[in-house]
């Protein structure tokens, strides 16, 4: 619709003078202030008028009284009641719009037109079969229809084929519907959506341009829906830029569209741009603050984010108070935002039991699995942990989620061979930038295992590709310095320890490396700066302390003891959960 109107009144009014009163305080202008404020007018011919004046002004409440007022006079006229029905469909009351329809439908059964609003007024009420009988009636009738034609009724009726899930049928109609009028835009969008559901990407992007472009014949819809299509269709296709600027299109013309919000959002999410994709939560969760399918995704983009605590509210919301329409996904992916949340409040136990029930509900979800393995990682039940994952494994052999996690698993049992062929599976898997893991945490992983290997030159490669991926990664600047010191290029080292404390100057690590690498440079100033850095931000770094000692024997041009460092060990990150539920 292209207004949003509240209703406020009854559904009734009764006719009289508390009608008369009732509109002259709505202040209806025009010369019609004053009939409205003649008591007992008793005029059909005025009251039908007005019902149909008001209606086409969008007064819809004021509407459907004036109507009731004409109706109470003149029982027989089936155009009141298509008035009627008109305005009661607008205001989203459908029963009683179909109910109205029928009375009309009763005084002229051969009407085309009042039989495809019958029709339409069926499929909101999700009555598919008697929508589709109803307009098959209309077009078997071929008769009046106003100054519509027999297009509209193929249109409903292919979204009533559209909406039961016939979709090869709803499209014949779509193409009839058009096939009498080409420019029927709203026709044109809706055979976008289903060619793009039957795969048909380029030509049901052709639809979709076609309808915005000759941007006639919406009915009560607008431009909208077509953006709307368009961004999902875009977003199919992996065109992700395309399909935001298609949502802000379709948004900007239907702002209170929800479900526009939360797939904009989602794609953000993809994108890694979370903190812009939780504001499209919030729009589409004040929107529709039941929504599960909204909710759902909300948590997940809070858990990316870091927020557990509102992340933990918003699946339990979904799950307890949501509307249970769950799009593609089900509850059981909400269990498993849960247990993430769960885990990132170090509720360990809870996660566990909240992972197992995604389980109970969907053993064959991969995503459930994967995150079981997490609490018992972190219970030290590490056996536990690695079945977990091979049992995601199983169930989804591409899944970067969940050779990531038995990577990470691996690495801890200090199985590292056997890491770094889990973390090339998870390289090969689903993970796309932006979802958690990343490629960039997948890379950094995998250039910590190396480096406990000792292959140095492959873990400053791997360090490399997850800067490609993410250019501030401290964890992957981390990794790479220390390849570079191992491999005995100092100077590199140092500019990179450099660019990783631009990104976190709170970090001793980055300190304490970069004074270590300064000292081999025989830069002992700068190295010994750097060293007591580390140590007014962790007093008890070992690393700090014996190269603090060895660069106070430099200065002191003292012989250094000889000193050996324990190597430090290369950062990696700890298991993920499933952070991201997968857009419907």
């Amino acid at each position: 619709m292209n207004k949003q109107l509240v209703k406020t009144g009854s559904n009734s009014v009764k006719i009289g003078v508390s009608v008369l009163l009732m509109m002259a305080g709505m202040g209806v202008g025009g010369g019609n202030s004053k009939l409205l404020a003649q008591e007992g007018l008793e005029d059909f011919s005025h009251w039908a008028g007005l019902c149909r004046t008001l209606l086409e002004q969008g007064q819809y409440e004021e509407a459907v009284a004036a109507c009731d007022a004409a109706i109470a006079l003149n029982t027989n006229d089936p155009i009141v009641w298509s008035d009627r029905g008109d305005a009661l469909f607008a205001l989203k009351q459908y029963a009683e719009a179909v109910a109205a329809y029928n009375q009309a439908i009763e005084r002229d059964p051969n009407n085309s037109l009042l039989l495809t609003k019958r029709c339409s007024g069926a499929v909101e009420l999700s009555q598919y079969e008697e929508a589709v009988a109803s307009c098959d009636t209309a077009l078997r009738m071929d008769n009046n229809w106003e100054n519509q034609s027999p297009a509209v009724a193929w249109y409903h009726r292919g979204v009533a084929l559209s909406r039961s899930g016939q979709i090869e049928e709803a499209l014949a109609s779509y193409e009839w519907a058009i096939k009498i009028n080409p420019n029927y835009s709203i026709a044109l969008a809706g055979r976008c959506a289903i060619l793009s559901e039957l795969g048909q990407g380029a030509e049901a992007l052709t639809a979709c341009d076609r309808a915005l472009q000759v941007n006639q014949n919406w009915g009560t819809l607008n431009p909208a829906i077509a953006w709307a299509n368009k961004a999902r269709l875009l977003k199919s296709q992996r065109r992700y830029d395309e399909a935001l600027a298609a949502y802000d299109r379709a948004l900007g013309l239907e702002p209170n569209d929800a479900a526009s919000w939360t797939e904009q959002g989602i794609i953000l999410g993809i994108l890694g741009r979370h903190p812009e994709a939780q504001l499209s939560f919030q729009w589409a969760v004040k929107i529709n603050p039941t929504s599960s399918f909204t909710l759902l995704h909300q948590c997940a983009n809070l858990n990316r984010l870091g927020s557990y605590e509102p992340a933990k509210a918003a699946c339990e919301m979904a799950l307890q108070e949501g509307d249970g329409n769950w799009g593609d996904l089900g509850p059981a992916y909400a269990w498993v935002q849960l247990a993430n949340a769960l885990t990132g409040l170090e509720n360990y136990e809870e996660s566990l039991a909240a992972s197992n029930k995604a389980i109970g509900l969907n053993p064959q979800l991969a995503d459930a699995w994967s995150n079981r393995s997490v609490p018992l990682w972190h219970l030290n039940r590490e056996q536990e942990a690695l079945a977990a994952t091979e049992r995601a494994i199983a169930v989804a052999p591409g899944s970067s989620l969940a050779w990531f996690n038995q990577g990470r698993i691996l690495t801890g049992l200090g199985r590292y061979d056997e890491a770094v062929d889990a973390y090339n599976r998870a390289l090969r898997g689903d993970a796309n930038v932006g979802d958690r893991p990343t490629m960039a945490d997948i890379w950094v992983n995998q250039s910590a295992v190396l480096y406990r290997l000792e292959r140095y030159a492959e873990a400053v490669a791997s360090a490399d590709s997850a800067l490609g991926m993410a250019p501030e990664f401290a964890p992957a600047l981390y990794n790479r310095a220390l390849g570079l010191m191992a491999l005995r290029r100092y100077g590199e080292a140092v500019t990179t320890y450099e660019r990783a404390i631009q990104i976190n100057a709170e970090n001793a690590d980055f300190w304490a490396g970069k004074g270590i690498a300064l000292r081999f440079l025989e830069e002992y100033g700068d190295a010994l700066a750097a060293t007591q850095r580390a140590l007014e931000l962790n007093p008890t770094h070992s690393q700090a302390l014996i190269n603090q000692e060895i660069i106070m024997e430099e200065m002191n041009k003292g012989t250094p003891k000889n000193k050996t460092f324990k190597k430090p060990a290369g950062s990696s990150l700890g298991l993920h959960g499933q952070s991201g539920a997968c857009a419907g």
